[in-house]
C-alpha cells in the first residue's frame, strides 16, 4: 500500500510573504541593491504579515489627513431662520487636554487662544465656510502633530458640539468628514474622534441650541 504524505495547509499569503524575503535576503548578499530600501522592504512584510510591530512615526516627516467640511443650508442659523457665513478653525496639536479643556470664549480671542493651548499648538489655520460650502483638503501636519482639533464659532453654539479633536494620524487613510449645521457640528463614526460626547457624533437628535452670543 502506498504512503500518503499528509499535506500541509499554509495560511494565505504565506507564499508571498516567505518570497518577498526570500527575494530580499539574496538581494541583500548579492549587493545588488541598496541594503536601506531592502531593510524597509523586508519591515514593511512583517508588519503585513503581523510578524513585526508597525515602527513608531517619525517626527520629521510631514503627513496628511484628507479634512472634508460640508456645510448645511442652516449654517450658523442657531435659533433664527437667517444661515450665515461661519469661522472654522483647524488646529495641529501635540497633546489635545489643553484644547479640550478650554472655554469657547478663549477661541474668541488670539492672545488667550495662545495662552489656553500653550505649548501644545504647533499651527492654526482659518476657514470662512458659507451656507452650502464644501471644502476638502489634504491637511498637511509635521511629524509632531498628533492631533487635528477643529473649532467652529457659532453664534449660538451647541453644547459639547462645537468642538472635535482627531488622532490624526489614525485618519491618514480615511480622513475626517465634518458636517456643520445651524448650531453644531457632527462627524462620521470613526476610530479617530477623541472628543467625549454624549450622543453619537453623526447625529443632532440631542442638540439645542443656545441664545445667541452678543
Amino acid at each position: 500500500m502506498d504512503t500518503v504524505s499528509p499535506t500541509r495547509v499554509r495560511p494565505a499569503g504565506f507564499r508571498t510573504l516567505a518570497l518577498t524575503l526570500v527575494t530580499a535576503a539574496a538581494l541583500l548578499g548579492s549587493g545588488c541593491s541598496a541594503p536601506g530600501g531592502v531593510k524597509e522592504a523586508m519591515g514593511k512584510s512583517m508588519e503585513a504579515f503581523g510578524l513585526k510591530k508597525p515602527s513608531a512615526p517619525d517626527i520629521n516627516t510631514e503627513y496628511s489627513v484628507p479634512l472634508r467640511l460640508y456645510a448645511g443650508d442652516n449654517l450658523n442659523a442657531g435659533t433664527e431662520k437667517k444661515a450665515l457665513a461661519l469661522v472654522v478653525r483647524i488646529y495641529q496639536l501635540k497633546d489635545t487636554q489643553r484644547f479640550e479643556q478650554a472655554p469657547f470664549e478663549a477661541f474668541l480671542d488670539e492672545a488667550r487662544e495662545k495662552e489656553a493651548l500653550g505649548g501644545d499648538l504647533i499651527e492654526v489655520n482659518e476657514i470662512l465656510m458659507t451656507p452650502g460650502q464644501r471644502h476638502e483638503v489634504q491637511q498637511k501636519l509635521p511629524g509632531t502633530a498628533s492631533h487635528l482639533g477643529v473649532v467652529a464659532l457659532f453664534r449660538s453654539p451647541a453644547a459639547s458640539r462645537w468642538r472635535f479633536s482627531f488622532d490624526s494620524r489614525k485618519a491618514i487613510k480615511d480622513g475626517i468628514t465634518i458636517g456643520l449645521h445651524a448650531c453644531a457640528m457632527t462627524a462620521t463614526d470613526t476610530p479617530a474622534l477623541t472628543t467625549t460626547l454624549s450622543s453619537a457624533a453623526n447625529s443632532l437628535s440631542s442638540v439645542n441650541c443656545t441664545k445667541p452670543r452678543r
